[in-house]
């Protein structure tokens, strides 16, 4: 594919990036699925492949432009709120794209914790719902102030998966899956294998399909890979032969049928980091953000 392809690939590259220089800090959702996190997760990607800081800079613009849009109210889910850019936050300083001494996202967990404990939450599914907020959870576990009140979030969201596992769709049934699968190998969360277990049974996930139908990724080119990382990831299957198959079906560009927006799941910042990943074998890790 590379040998073929390097050119063409390089050149929509070239065009996702122009677009996203043009129209980033315009997007007007903060979020880290389809607004300005997601792009400044492609930018700082981008600033390392190049080696020019100045999209590492552009990347703190959009950022900057992004906090700007952030108020206490802000809502909380995934897809566009506050837990995708917690999110997003944990993904760049554990990548070394961010330094920061201070505890970004600090000022988060006061509406995280009012969102899990006090707001009414509509479902469990990762993008609009429960799930979404034990996925920032997960990453306050990695500070020692925050901690304690992550242990607090996610117990909770544990005992509201095991009081309601008999009641959840079959829309959030994975959501939920790889949520307890990703929690039971932190120390201190032995206890979700049981309720890992006795859902894949209530739910009949005997399949090891069953992981690739995960409707949050809609039906598209950047959904359709992730689909097989995640379904490899959670269920302890080699990886790396079906993401390079599936990266050498990256259709070329087509600017008459552009994306429909910037962001990572089916915008820019997604179609680009599926050619960073094909060109130069970028860490894939950028996938669980979806």
């Amino acid at each position: 594919m590379l040998d073929n392809n390097f050119i063409q690939i390089k050149k929509d590259l070239q065009q996702i990036t122009d677009m996203l220089l043009l129209n980033g800090t315009l997007s007007e959702c903060p979020g880290l699925v389809h607004g300005k996190m997601g792009i400044a997760v492609f930018f700082f990607h981008y600033a390392r492949f190049t080696k020019h800081e100045l999209f590492a800079d552009y990347a703190m613009d959009v950022i900057s432009e992004m906090l700007g849009q952030i108020h206490v109210d802000s809502p909380a889910n995934y897809e566009r709120g506050m837990a995708g850019i917690g999110m997003g936050f944990d993904y760049m300083i554990q990548n070394n794209f961010l330094s920061i001494e201070d505890d970004i996202c600090e000022d988060f967990d006061q509406r995280m914790v009012r969102a899990v404990m006090y707001d009414l939450w509509s479902n469990f599914s990762q993008y609009r719902g429960l799930i979404g907020y034990a996925r920032y959870w997960i990453t306050r576990l990695r500070y020692q102030a925050p901690a304690v009140l992550a242990r607090k979030c996610l117990s909770y969201i544990i005992s509201q998966i095991d009081e309601k596992k008999q009641e959840i769709p079959i829309t959030e049934q994975v959501d939920v899956f790889c949520f307890l699968s990703d929690l039971q190998r932190i120390s201190g969360f032995d206890n979700c294998f049981r309720l890992l277990e006795q859902c894949r049974r209530i739910w009949n996930l005997q399949s090891p399909d069953f992981i690739r139908d995960i409707p949050r990724l809609e039906n598209s080119v950047v959904g359709n890979v992730v689909r097989i990382y995640h379904h490899h990831c959670h269920l302890h299957e080699p990886i790396q032969d079906k993401i390079d198959i599936a990266l050498k079906q990256i259709p070329n560009l087509d600017m008459e049928k552009s994306p429909v927006g910037t962001g990572l799941l089916n915008g820019y910042a997604g179609e680009g980091m599926m050619r960073l990943t094909a060109l130069d074998r970028t860490n894939i890790s950028w996938m669980n953000l979806l």
